[in-house]
């Protein structure tokens, strides 16, 4: 039975990479002034973070059900017989219930949907995993049960530069980041059991991510974790005290950088930082697959 692994572009992925290891990629959308562009395809992080600068509107949404079904179907005629396609979290997007309804109603008992519960490396994890399982001729069920497990342990905090994006994209209100940002507060925020919570607020950037390094080393065995440090369009000198305090902690070279997905920058804004730490690929580190 041949299985293909698919995903869409929530992942700190390139298309290289997707080539190396034959997983296919939906790319997702980012609306600017209106005008629709398609991640990795149309438009990359530096078109973006350009547009955001200069005050352009920035939207995301859901891509049509035509192109979905599209996109299944294309695959299938290449002669697969199964698909797993992984979503970015249920509780950060509505991607899982519209690729749901897509299985369900067009390619039932063929189309396997999981929603991943994260986002970036966390995200490629769990996509590169089930891509050797489905190598080795491991079954569709097992291996989103596997998924399941594995989703859990994963963890994500992020710093944004500023509340403009969130409040632009009406996470907080208007008021609020006025406030916020008079007074150079930014929200601490979380991804735990899949949804972003708002861990507390800081003014020290550099600070609240090496701390948050610091803490999950003492609870997670370095040899069973990948940490990356994830960043849209930050400043060069944060990010090397940052990858400094890293090579202290972590060991040099015992972390992945990369930038964030396009369609959580589009929501937080340049000058985003953040810290991913995944579950490795039984016992292998990413950075044996990048």
């Amino acid at each position: 039975m041949k299985t293909l692994i698919s995903t869409d572009t929530s992942c700190l992925l390139n298309y290289d990479m997707l080539k190396k290891y034959n997983i296919s990629v939906f790319a997702l959308n980012v609306i600017v002034d209106g005008q629709e562009y398609l991640d990795g395809i149309s438009i990359d992080q530096n078109a973006l973070k350009d547009a955001m600068r200069s005050g352009k509107n920035i939207k995301t949404s859901t891509p049509p059900l035509g192109q979905v079904i599209d996109y299944f179907e294309e695959l299938f005629n290449k002669g697969y017989d199964k698909i797993i396609h992984f979503t970015i979290s249920s509780k950060l997007s509505s991607m899982y219930d519209l690729f749901c309804n897509v299985a369900k109603n067009n390619f039932e008992g063929k189309l396997h949907i999981v929603d991943s519960y994260s986002l970036s490396s966390a995200m490629l994890s769990g996509v590169l995993e089930a891509q050797g399982l489905a190598e080795k001729g491991v079954s569709c069920e097992e291996i989103c049960k596997l998924m399941e497990e594995r989703k859990l342990v994963n963890s994500i905090a992020f710093v944004p530069e500023n509340l403009n994006a969130l409040k632009n994209g009406g996470r907080i209100s208007p008021a609020m980041a006025l406030i916020g940002n008079a007074l150079g507060i930014k929200p601490i925020i979380s991804l735990k059991d899949g949804k972003l919570e708002k861990e507390g607020t800081t003014k020290q950037v550099r600070k609240t991510l090496i701390e948050y390094i610091q803490k999950t080393v003492k609870g997670k065995p370095l040899s069973e974790f990948d940490y990356t440090i994830v960043s849209f369009d930050a400043k060069p000198e944060v990010l090397e005290y940052i990858y400094s305090a890293a090579n202290n902690i972590l060991g040099e070279g015992n972390y992945l950088t990369g930038i964030l997905p396009i369609n959580v920058c589009a929501h937080c804004g340049p000058g985003t930082i953040g810290v991913v730490i995944s579950k490795r690929i039984n016992g292998k580190s990413l950075l044996e697959f990048i």
